[in-house]
């Protein structure tokens, strides 16, 4: 920093206050006007408001000067008080302050550990006695007391010998003989002493062993008699504290001496230099409890005890010579300076043998609620004793205890007692509010944000007539306490419009939100109108109360109307399991940040001239001021009761905080004394860690304690920003494949299981539901969007529930950190762990494991891309960036050093705001302590239009923003492809304009073929049931497509509804790239339809004795039968000519065959053979004739199959069952009926069969064939092996495979050289690279919609006869709809009729009679409602019917529901020629694409 700039300032200050002194001096020239004039120099030039009066000017000559300086410093307004929660939202106005940029992340920050938080430093404890240690050295010394040493003698004799009094009599007459003898035989003095020892030894050894007894029994008599007694024994608790008090006490002492300085620093008296305590110490002997004695006979929720207690440290008895030398006595030395500056003398206060004792009632009202102890109340039941030494002269050498002067002793001892009766003696008690203590702050407990956007006020009245219009603002409080928020004041309006927001920190919705409307006065105290109050108990049950008009009242009369919206955003709380563990909340953007600057220490004292400063601290956020301290005196080491604010973010990774400490001075503007500025979301990182100091920037030394405490909000709807959404690292695969053994949870019958994985509570994915089933074979794979490695994942089996909550049949928890693993480059590695088995069993809380879950799991990371919206809010770099070496300041080149004393200037002083802003460029290089824990940065893509096509699989990010329904209360739902569940639900749109401001995400599989449907639902489908009733509009359409027109930029979608009636919404996009090489078995390619047509079989084996079989055909599709031909009698070459679809989702792993059958009347069917049929070998879109052996004695089966790959959706499951609309079951409808083809005969039963069909084979084989054919001529079989062996092309209709975007067609390909169709190893389909090199093929495209399956057009006339079996009093009407390519159309409808005696409702036949254009295999509907006059009558039943295809049809019975309707139906064939006409004709090929409808025309194949 610059030294010359700290010249200046110390210059400019002695200046100043030489000017006063000067002026003061009666033998000085300068007059107090020129010091006056001085003074207002120098306070304009710091950027101050100074104004200069005439002392006689009247009031509004005064205000007159003022406003001639309004345009220069603003116009003076009593700024508002601060709201409790101040937010991030950017409103372009900064304190104008330069701080360090945060990029510098954790620069500064100290490491753990290195503030002493582990090891103590000794020179910080010089003022305490000790430091923390473990136990008293001192009684270290000797191993025990007197008690165990023992001497030779009392090794030697019995306790018996010892202690009576004839013992020692004996002692006495030994000693009177012995030394009779040692005379008499003329012994010297020696042996007299040598009797004298013997006998002390004796006397000393019998006197112990005495006590010792004497002691035990005393203890004995002490614990019976305290049995009888109300009061007990704290032994116990005394020889805790003999052990506890060396480690607690130096800290205790220690604390009490920061906060001792820090109230003296602040109370020091005007005459006095200082007061400060230079040391403190309780000495080494702890308290000593004596008794308790309880009451037990109080309330149950009333804990009452006497406590007895000690403190006497000089108390030496029971301590050895060795003890006291190394005994801490308790010490107080406080110094009290005299004088001023320099000439200023250290006075020492010594206090020491401090000593009290008393008895202490306690008495605590307990509660149910936590912490259980709800208030304590103590006091003194008598005057307790005090004892001390005080020399307040002459120090420790000559310093004179004050009691021995005459009546002092007692004058001070009731002056303690006065001060001490009133708060802590019986009756009067000292109440602790526990609950309230351990409560915390607002952050700590808050349940939410509470968000109030005032729109504004109509009517306003003054209650003065005589006050004229007010001047309104709007002050937010809770039952009417302190203002939390304060609205802008506008002049002169009783309607005024405010449009601003104020958010609030709720604790509780037990009390009443309260908004007071003030007409503010300059001068006088500002006057209330009235106040309007909210129930938050509303808000329980709605979040959102838009539009409130709230009556303003003021003395029972109302006063005017406030106009607003209220809505409530809570916390977001991390679940609870069910072994009690708490998961951490999810993350999230926004939410509540409490920032705290605790405390500084070593602060540059040479800033100040005196070596001490006056410091505090202004807390910033992005830049702007939202707290400043209080101003604490005279310490460099300051610690700040009231540094913190709580705020709102909004944007979490754009928030920064700051912190600039300055010096208090009077009149002259205060310097800087350190600042520091970071990043929200290092600093949350810091915090994780246990980090909590910081080094200063721009000062020599310094260092503060910081914290945060955060708490997410998903803040929807009402704030920019992006709702709290975190972009994802990277996915978590989950494919559960199966459940086994899972526990029952229903009484009757079985639970009904579907798995799921959450993320905090929240659902983030599942699979279907498997009704009645512990057995559950899901085979599901879905992606979960994780953001950090500190989260966990549960894995949980539910059982659904139709009433009640669904319940849980077991979980697992998965830790994101096992997968997510960051490089040295700071990416995030690949975990492709798909193929390993994870087989966990499932618990319920701590109970008995039960069942067992069988998935994967694997991790793919997301491709770092750019966020635009980023760069926009990246803040420039300042231009006034200057090289690290020197800058300049006043044309005066120096070095930079830290040890700059700098002031912040106002817009007024353009210089020296900027040679600030190079200082503070400057310190911010200097920030390099913590640079090793700076991440790495990871370079990110920029990913444009033209660029999408480039990667396979990603997240699509969406954020929307706003909403135009033709509905209210509605969600708005987002599904990708096949899945059954949406990947995000939107809150509820409560009006039809709605502002969401929500962001989600999805995963896209393959770019280029991946759909998307935006749908808007009235309820939200929780079971996937998939009723299409709750939905009200519904777009759909290619990824690809919407990401190129939405990308980055908000673009207006429009969603059509059942009614016709039109929704918008308005959303943008992003994509994220997922290093992911997708699974065969996911590709849009291997799931879809399946059409088989069951032509015909050959050389089955006879199973009935008159040589032939009644054969039958039995589909089945992963163990579940699709599909049941017809019976051919009497044949072993049938031709059942029949078709049907079914959907199959997983291509790669279905198990497809067929079994037939020979039926037997009143018997079970024969088993005639069966055979796999291999999926992977077809292509799709492309149809293959096959031909396929039986396992039988012999026989084979000839089939057409046709691939058509689309997404399948699955559903709720009892058995394997799939939604969607495919062809219904019908027959082959073409040559051998109508006699279109060629050569057709009839085989037995009227069942056609082709020349064609009999030409290629399926004849018996001749003895000449037999040793190549598996089938024998005499029906006997060598062993065979069932599947396809014959496979060729055919001209079946195969339909067009869906386009692209970019007009490809997408296929299979085979990696290496093309594999035989008839090879049973050919590789499954290739799955398509990351860069898109795939094979495509440009066949099968026409425009032309033909018939399913090549059926004819043609129409069909249709007429309901009757109807019976409905009941006899009920009057019904018939409806026949038509299943079309169109959709499901009414082409007919009855009048009601009623039934007849009979039973039976008689229809006209020539009146309900409709022809229909259609195709000879198309699915007709018969539903039978019961007409009411008035409302819509109820079903009583749905069947499905086709059309007679010969002759003029005849009666036909259906049975719909419980009853039977009879109706004729017919079939005419259009003439040829005439398809292009036909009900399935012409399409657009934006209607093509957009419902991925395919031409099957048979021209179109070449």
């Amino acid at each position: 920093m610059l030294s010359g700039t700290s010249n200046a300032e110390q210059v400019s200050e002695l200046k100043t206050q030489g000017v006063l002194d000067a002026a003061r001096d009666p033998n000085s020239s300068v007059t107090s006007t020129q010091a006056q004039e001085t003074l207002l120099a120098q306070s304009k030039a710091s950027g101050a408001a100074a104004f200069s009066f005439d002392p006689n000017a009247s009031s509004e000559e005064k205000a007159a000067v003022v406003k001639e300086r309004a345009e220069e410093i603003g116009r003076p307004h009593r700024k508002h008080a601060n709201a409790a929660l101040v937010s991030d939202v950017d409103d372009g106005v900064t304190a104008g302050y330069d701080l360090p940029e945060a990029s510098s992340g954790k620069a500064g920050a100290l490491a753990v550990g290195e503030e002493g938080q582990h090891t103590a430093k000794k020179e910080e404890y010089e003022r305490v006695g000790w430091a923390p240690r473990f136990g008293n050295p001192a009684d270290k010394d000797e191993g025990g007391t007197m008690l165990d040493h023992e001497t030779f003698l009392e090794g030697k004799l019995e306790d018996k010998f010892f202690g009576d009094w004839y013992h020692n009599t004996g002692v006495i007459i030994f000693a009177c003989l012995a030394s009779w003898t040692v005379a008499v035989l003329g012994g010297g003095l020696a042996w007299v002493f040598i009797v004298m020892a013997i006998c002390g030894t004796y006397y000393r050894t019998s006197i112990r062993r005495v006590r010792r007894n004497f002691r035990d029994d005393i203890t004995r008599e002490l614990a019976k008699s305290r049995l009888e007694t109300d009061t007990e024994s704290l032994e116990w608790m005394n020889s805790f504290l003999t052990k506890f008090w060396p480690i607690y006490a130096p800290v205790l002492c220690k604390s009490i001496v920061q906060s001792v300085d820090q109230v003296l620093s602040t109370s020091t008296p005007p005459f006095l230099e200082s007061l400060k305590m230079t040391f403190f110490t309780l000495g080494t002997k702890p308290p000593r409890m004596e008794h308790v004695k309880t009451y037990p006979r109080e309330e149950d929720d009333i804990v009452m005890m006497d406590w007895r207690f000690s403190f006497n440290p000089n108390d030496v008895a029971d301590l050895t010579q060795a003890q006291i030398a190394k005994k801490v006595n308790p010490k107080i030395v406080l110094e009290v300076r005299i004088g001023k500056a320099m000439i200023s003398k250290g006075l020492d206060i010594i206090v020491e043998d401090m000593a009290c004792s008393g008895i202490m009632r306690v008495k605590m009202k307990l509660q149910l609620e936590f912490p259980h102890i709800n208030r304590v109340e103590i006091c003194f039941l008598e005057r307790p004793t005090f004892d001390y030494v005080c020399k307040p002269l002459g120090g420790e050498t000559f310093g004179f205890d004050i009691n021995f002067m005459p009546g002092l002793e007692g004058f001070i001892q009731e002056q303690i007692h006065a001060n001490l009766a009133p708060m802590l003696y019986a009756p009067n008690v000292f109440p602790i509010e526990v609950a309230k203590m351990l409560s915390g702050n607002a952050v700590d407990q808050a349940i939410g944000v509470l968000q109030v956007t005032f729109h504004g006020a109509q009517g306003l009245k003054n209650n003065d007539k005589f006050s004229g219009t007010p001047d309104p603002y709007a002050v937010v409080s809770i039952a009417g306490r302190q203002a939390l928020g304060k609205t802008k004041t506008v002049e002169q309006n009783a309607n005024p419009r405010w449009n601003e927001t104020v958010n609030v920190v709720l604790t509780s919705l037990r009390e009443p939100l309260t908004i007071a409307v003030y007409d503010y006065n300059e001068y006088r105290k500002d006057k209330e109108l009235g106040v309007c109050t909210f129930n938050l108990e509303q808000l329980e049950t709605d979040q959102e109360h838009e539009n409130q008009h709230l009556e303003v009242m003021a003395a029972g009369r109302p006063r005017g109307v406030v106009q607003c919206d209220i809505r409530f955003f809570p916390v977001l709380e991390g679940q609870k399991l069910q072994d009690g563990t708490i998961e951490p909340p999810p993350e999230s953007m926004t939410g509540i940040a409490k920032f705290t600057i605790e405390q500084a220490k070593d602060l540059d004292g040479t800033k100040s001239l005196v070596g001490q400063l006056s410091p505090y601290a202004v807390l910033l956020l992005n830049g702007k001021e939202i707290q400043i301290s209080q101003k604490m005196k005279k310490t460099n080491n300051p610690i700040w009761p009231d540094a913190t604010k709580e705020l709102l973010i909004t944007d979490r990774k754009k928030a920064k905080l700051g912190l600039v400490i300055k010096d208090d001075r009077d009149l002259a503007a205060d310097p800087i004394i350190g600042n520091y500025q970071i990043k929200l979301d290092d600093m949350l990182e810091l915090m994780s860690k246990g980090q909590e100091w910081y080094s200063l920037a721009g000062a020599k030394t310094g260092r503060a304690k910081m914290m945060l405490q955060w708490k997410p909000v998903a803040l929807k709807g009402a704030l920019g920003g992006s709702g709290g959404y975190v972009t994802p690292i990277g996915v978590m695969r989950f494919h559960f494949k199966s459940g086994k053994d899972s526990k029952n949870l229903d009484t009757v019958g079985k639970s009904d299981p579907y798995g799921r994985v959450s993320l905090s509570g929240i659902q983030k994915g599942r699979t279907v539901t498997f009704k009645n089933n512990l057995n559950p074979e899901w085979d599901e794979i879905f992606y979960v969007p994780v953001h950090t490695t500190r989260e966990k994942l549960v894995v949980e089996v539910m059982d659904e529930e139709n009433v009640g909550k669904d319940r849980t049949m077991g979980q697992i928890e998965i830790a994101t950190s096992d997968y997510v693993e960051q490089g040295e480059d700071g990416e995030y590695l690949i975990h492709d762990s798909k193929d390993k088995l994870i087989t966990r069993q499932l618990r319920i809380g701590t109970g008995t494991p039960k069942g067992t879950l069988n998935f994967t799991v694997a991790f793919y990371p997301t491709i770092p891309t750019v966020d635009p919206e980023d760069e926009e809010d990246e803040p420039k770099k300042s231009s006034l960036d200057v090289p690290r070496e020197t800058t300049e300041v006043n044309g005066v080149a120096s070095r930079v050093r830290s040890d700059t004393t700098t002031s912040v200037k106002t817009a007024s002083s353009a210089n020296g705001e900027k040679a600030l802003q190079k200082v503070l460029a400057a310190g911010e290089k200097e920030q390099t302590e913590t640079d090793d824990v700076q991440a790495p940065v990871t370079p990110k893509l920029k990913i444009g239009v033209d660029d999408l096509t480039k990667y396979e699989s990603g997240l699509v990010i969406f954020k929307i923003i706003d909403g135009d329904f033709a509905h209210a209360n509605c969600h708005l739902e987002v599904l990708m492809d096949d899945m059954l569940f949406p990947s995000f639900t939107s809150a509820k749109a409560k009006s039809r304009q709605h502002n969401f401001n929500e962001t989600g995400d999805a995963v896209v599989r393959e770019l280029d073929l991946s759909r998307i449907t935006l749908r808007l639902v009235s309820e939200i489908d929780k079971q996937g049931d998939n009723n299409e009733e709750h939905v009200q509009a519904k777009l759909a359409g290619p990824v690809l497509d919407t990401l190129r027109r939405g990308l980055y930029t908000p673009t207006q979608l429009s969603l059509r509804g059942k009614d016709g009636r039109e929704s918008k919404v308005t959303v943008s996009l992003r994509f994220l790239p997922l290093r992911m090489s997708l699974d065969p078995s996911e590709s849009f390619n291997n799931s879809g339809s399946l059409r088989v047509e069951v032509l015909d079989a050959a050389d089955l084996p006879a199973a009935d004795r008159n040589g032939f079989s009644d054969p039958y055909c039995k589909f089945r599709l992963n163990d579940k039968e699709v599909y049941k031909t017809k019976t051919q009698k009497k044949t072993l070459h049938p031709a059942w000519n029949e078709f049907f679809e079914v959907p199959v989702r997983s291509r790669t792993g279905a198990k497809f065959g067929v079994d037939v059958y020979d039926w037997d009347f009143g018997d079970k069917a024969d088993h005639l053979g069966s055979a796999p049929i291999d999926l992977t070998l077809l292509e799709p879109f492309q149809a293959r004739e096959v031909t396929i052996g039986l396992d039988g004695k012999s026989g084979a089966v000839r089939l057409k199959l046709l691939f058509r790959a689309e997404y399948v959706v699955r559903s709720r499951q009892g058995s394997s069952t799939f939604s969607g609309t495919f062809s219904q079951p019908g027959k082959v409808i073409g040559a051998p009926v109508k006699g279109v083809g060629k050569g057709a005969v009839l085989v037995g039963g009227g069942v056609a069969k082709t020349a064609g069909f009999l030409g290629r084979g399926f004849k018996r084989r001749t003895a000449s064939h037999a040793e190549n054919s598996p089938i024998q001529e005499n029906g006997s079989a060598e062993p065979r092996t069932a599947g396809i062996v014959d496979m060729r092309e055919t001209s079946m209709d195969a339909g067009g495979p869906p386009q692209t975007p970019n007009g490809h067609v997408p296929t299979v390909s085979v990696d290496g050289a093309a594999a035989s169709l008839g090879s049973s190893g050919k590789e499954l389909p290739a799955t398509p690279s990351p860069m898109h090199n795939r094979q495509r093929s440009f066949g099968a495209m026409s425009q032309q919609s033909p018939a399913p399956g090549g059926a004819e057009p043609g129409t069909a006339s249709i007429s309901v006869l009757s109807a019976k079996g409905f009941g006899d009093d009920t009057k019904i009407e018939v409806h026949v709809g038509h299943d079309s390519s169109k959709g499901p159309t009414q082409v007919l409808k009855t009048k009601a009729a009623k039934p007849s005696k009979t039973g039976e409702a008689v229809f006209g036949e020539g009146e309900d009679t409709k022809r229909v254009p259609c195709f000879a295999s198309d699915a007709f509907r018969v539903s039978v409602k019961e007409h009411k006059t008035f409302g819509s009558g109820d079903d009583l039943g749905e069947a499905t019917f086709y059309v007679s295809d010969t002759g003029a049809g005849g009666p036909k019975e259906i049975t719909v529901g419980k009853g039977i309707v009879v109706l004729r139906s017919s079939f005419q064939p259009a003439e040829a020629g005439s398809t292009m006409d036909s009900p399935k004709g012409q399409k657009s090929l934006g209607r093509f694409m957009s419902r991925r409808e395919r031409s099957v025309t048979p021209g179109a194949q070449g």
